[in-house]
């Protein structure tokens, strides 16, 4: 019994390795590249560059069957965006500042079999896309430290960076022929750091800005001050002349109206205080007032009584 059921393993055995050695797989997600003997046959592309002949190109996704190894050989190559960093380099800018700065980069296979042709394998692209990618710090060091790090976000170029990165990778790549068969889909910058010593002078060039800044706020505000007070002196003067020039129009009409009555007291004094109890009872009475007093008694009343000062003189 143990005797079959080694027997029975050993073939379950050699069938999966057969089974590996004659067939394949490629995901939904995946393309691949079948050489006979290490030799592949082009596809052929009509006047639109569509692939109407896949040759050595498996495009469909799905299980297939292969001669042994080293007869046929199959390469899969993803299709989705594979992501490429650099390591920290030290990148001097236009106006002299250092910078250590770290790109990314994102790209894919676009010609499966060109790529196979000139590359073969994903670690040799990666290889070759890193020393390109190293060349792009020379587009950085075309523009100023403030326009990478700055507190305001209209003066960073980081975007225009990016797209000129890109743009010149791409023709890069355009240039080579054979074609790599690779397409970049993005170029960023991942991480902007400065030396110590860089970070020191920056702190300093800051803390020399923001008081300057605050002196010129300072320098503002008395010069504000200043003219706040200058209109105020201004305006009180303006008040004060005004105050006085009314008070002695005033002052003025009074001792016109003084004149007057004692110029009538000079004449004829009892007419005058006569005079003055008629002025009293009519403010006193202008508002139908009535009034219960003794008339023998009050001297405004005396008018009411018939007792007419003066009148015995006259």
């Amino acid at each position: 019994m143990k005797k079959n059921l080694s027997i029975m393993a050993g073939i379950a055995v050699l069938i999966v390795l057969a089974s590996y050695a004659v067939m394949y797989q490629v995901r939904y997600d995946q393309v691949a590249v079948l050489t006979t003997l290490d030799k592949t046959v082009a596809p052929t592309r009509n006047e639109a560059g569509e692939i109407t002949d896949p040759g050595s190109l498996i495009l469909e996704s799905g299980y297939g069957f292969k001669a042994p190894s080293p007869i046929q050989k199959i390469r899969v190559y993803s299709k989705r965006i594979q992501l490429q960093e650099t390591q920290l380099s030290q990148v001097q800018t236009a106006d002299g500042q250092t910078v250590l700065v770290k790109l990314y980069l994102a790209w894919r296979i676009e010609d499966p079999y060109a790529f196979f042709v000139t590359l073969e394998t994903e670690k040799n692209a990666h290889e070759q896309l890193a020393s390109m990618l190293g060349e792009l710090t020379k587009v950085i060091s075309t523009y100023k430290f403030d326009q990478l790090v700055n507190a305001d976000p209209d003066k960073i170029k980081l975007e225009e960076i990016e797209q000129k990165s890109l743009e010149q990778l791409n023709k890069t790549l355009g240039a080579i022929d054979p074609s790599y068969g690779i397409k970049v889909e993005r170029v960023g910058i991942r991480r902007i750091l400065l030396p110590e010593d860089t970070t020191q002078k920056v702190f300093e060039a800051m803390a020399s800005t923001r008081e300057s800044l605050a002196e010129n706020a300072r320098a503002e505000g008395d010069a504000e001050a200043k003219n706040i007070i200058s209109k105020a002196e201004a305006a009180k003067s303006r008040i004060l002349a005004f105050a006085q020039r009314r008070a002695q129009a005033i002052r003025d009409e009074g001792n016109r109206e003084a004149a007057q009555y004692f110029s009538a007291f000079r004449e004829d004094p009892e007419f005058a205080i006569f005079q003055r109890q008629i002025e009293a009872l009519q403010k006193m009475l202008a508002h139908n007032t009535t009034f219960v007093l003794d008339a023998n008694q009050l001297w405004f009343l005396k008018p009411l009584t018939g007792e007419t000062p003066g009148q015995s003189k006259r």
